[in-house]
């Protein structure tokens, strides 16, 4: 049971099996992720899964606290220039890797120019702005970038840092399964589809972790984790569908622990295409949408509704933006005021994605079907709808979600509103908006010109927002921690009750 802590035989005998010496772990708690980590190089991977571990393991420059703010980490102060395209960070010493070498700004500079030479690296693609990194001191860093942008700190939690000497003597093939960070903790063991293990760092200028081993491991599907939970072989298990919080809730020994995530769930239209370039059309649908049924009744309180696409906690948040009221009869004279003439409309959405995605998308064709709109639902498997998100051909109504990992609002902007975006409208005066956003160093000034930009959406719908998806955790009782809303696992911090 890995609620109790692991001592004598037992514990000797767990260590053996996987082959660990030193020292054996007083205490452990194993997590549950529906697959296993594609690599443990994380300047080749992008993937949630992947990064649950990567920032156990490694640092990076900065990082995202809880509440959304950007703290230093590797980095312990910076400073730009008047438009936000030069940056200097200054590096913090006393740090070691994992194999006790020293982190300098050397290794800084390599890790990135490691990425940014790396054209099959998916991390590439947040450093495209980069122009030049420099080492301007043995622990400083600067950064010279094409364009402004403001929100280049956040970005900056995206990259852990790796080190040059030893990943370039051990290759990146045995780096792959045999790496070295700077984290709270370090690898053990990767069996491939079955745990990653990893132990406390002793030296970790942060302090040493409370919990001596974590073991990650793939649990595909729901019911299945929710059994090793209730069980006692899993201590925590993410993002619980709604008909199982009940259930785990109510049994001894566990948990379920909600935090408000950082994803906004929304519809969106292609507004090129008739009749979806109808902005009364649209208007009516997002008057249509009773939101308040769909996130106190059908997902049980795990929603809220929202009328901005950044949720809460993520930077560029404008309380004074509400949702949308649910108006039928206003729908419905919106409809009348349209060119919408009865025709058969396609709503499509992800099956396999969000909690009871299929069961909100029904009920958004009943609230349609209910102002004289004639939709037919067309779900399909996330893996499918994915590359039409990104290839923009989602041609109608569509139902998705957008969760910034940066929790800054740029990330939305850029890639919905923006007019080289993955969005179907855009404004000459909205481009003008995000630009000078992305230029603006003051944040106050900054969230001003972001909020114009949400009363444009507003206004103009092309997007009908949703709801902030709240996100529930099964975690074990004696386990003192808390999920986060960018849905990362991390337990430097966490601690174990006797």
């Amino acid at each position: 049971m890995t609620r109790t802590l692991r001592t004598g035989a037992a514990l000797s005998a767990f260590a053996l099996a996987l082959g660990t010496t030193g020292a054996l772990a007083q205490s452990e708690i194993t997590v549950a992720q529906s697959s296993d980590v594609r690599t443990l190089d994380p300047s080749v991977d992008t993937s949630p899964i992947s990064l649950n571990v990567f920032q156990n393991v490694y640092d990076a420059l900065t990082e995202i606290a809880a509440d959304g703010s950007v703290q230093p980490k590797l980095a312990t102060e910076w400073t730009s220039n008047a438009d936000s395209t030069e940056w200097t960070f200054s590096i913090r010493e006393g740090v070691t890797f994992h194999d006790g070498t020293p982190l300098t700004a050397e290794d800084v500079v390599w890790t990135y120019e490691k990425i940014m030479a790396d054209e099959g690296s998916p991390v590439r693609a947040y450093l495209s702005r980069v122009d030049t990194v420099e080492a301007t001191g043995e622990y400083e860093v600067t950064f010279t970038l094409s364009a402004p942008f403001a929100p280049w700190p956040r970005q900056l939690t995206l990259v852990s840092i790796l080190p040059s000497d030893t990943y370039q003597e051990r290759g990146a093939e045995a780096f792959n399964t045999d790496p070295v960070g700077s984290g709270p903790f370090r690898i053990v063991s990767w069996a491939k589809d079955e745990a990653v293990t990893m132990e406390a760092f002793d030296d970790y200028w942060g302090g040493r972790p409370a919990i001596d081993r974590v073991i990650w491991r793939p649990v595909p599907s729901d019911s299945a984790r929710a059994a090793g939970l209730l069980s006692g072989e899993l201590d925590v298990v993410p993002l619980l569908p709604p008909a199982l919080v009940e259930r785990i809730a109510a049994a001894d020994g566990v948990e379920v622990k909600t935090v408000a995530s950082n994803r906004v769930l929304y519809i969106g239209f292609d507004t090129t295409t008739p009749p979806y370039d109808d902005v009364n059309l649209r208007r009516a649908i997002d008057h249509a949408i009773n939101r308040e049924a769909i996130t106190e009744r059908l997902l049980r309180g795990l929603g809220e509704p929202m009328g901005q696409l950044v949720a809460p906690v993520t930077f560029g948040y404008d309380p004074a933006i509400e949702p949308t009221p649910y108006d039928p009869d206003r729908a419905r004279e919106l409809l009348a005021e349209s060119t919408y003439d009865g025709e058969e409309l396609t709503f499509l959405y992800p099956n396999n994605r969000y909690a009871f995605g299929t069961e909100v998308a029904q009920a958004i064709g009943g609230f349609l079907d209910d102002i004289g709109v004639n939709v037919r639902l067309e779900g399909m498997e996330y893996s499918a709808y994915f590359p039409l998100w990104l290839g923009k051909e989602l041609n109608s109504i569509h139902m998705f979600g957008f969760g910034p990992s940066i929790m800054d609002a740029q990330l939305p902007l850029g890639s919905l509103l923006a007019s080289d975006s993955r969005g179907y409208w855009s404004d000459p005066e909205v481009d003008g908006l995000i630009a000078a956003q992305l230029a603006e160093a003051d944040p106050d000034a900054r969230q001003a010109i972001i909020s114009e930009i949400w009363g444009m959406v507003k206004d103009n719908v092309p997007y009908s927002m949703l709801y902030n998806e709240v996100q529930a955790y099964g975690v074990a009782s004696n386990l003192n921690w808390e999920p986060r809303p960018d849905e990362r696992l991390l337990f430097g911090d966490a601690t174990l009750s006797e």
